[in-house]
């Protein structure tokens, strides 16, 4: 029998309210899955791949995907209506600025 993990004892002091709940999700979804070790392993690429965009072998992203998928469609669902950021191209924003238009 594999012993219980403490999931909340494993929040990082670096970890937004957000991603830590994210995360947290993760954990709790699949903490009798798998041991310990891989449980925070995997719910670490996961974070990193939503949050940060990392990029991982296709084999890991397909495995992750797989594994989060109610976890993220619920955190994308949450995000519907949230501010989102828009970036553009250096380029674009200096002849926006000279031409002293803005979209």
């Amino acid at each position: 029998m594999k012993p219980s993990v403490d999931i909340d004892a494993l929040r990082t002091e670096h970890e937004s309210d957000e991603q830590w709940e994210v995360r947290r999700s993760f954990m709790m979804e699949h903490k009798d899955d798998f041991e310990e070790a891989e449980l925070i392993t995997l719910a670490q690429i996961f974070t990193n791949i939503e949050f940060l965009g990392c990029r991982y072998p296709a084999m890991t992203m397909k495995r992750i995907a797989k594994l989060a998928e109610k976890v993220s469609a619920k955190y994308k669902e949450s995000r519907k209506n949230k501010l989102k950021r828009t970036f553009i191209g250096a380029s674009d924003a200096a002849e926006q600025k000279a031409k002293r238009t803005f979209k």
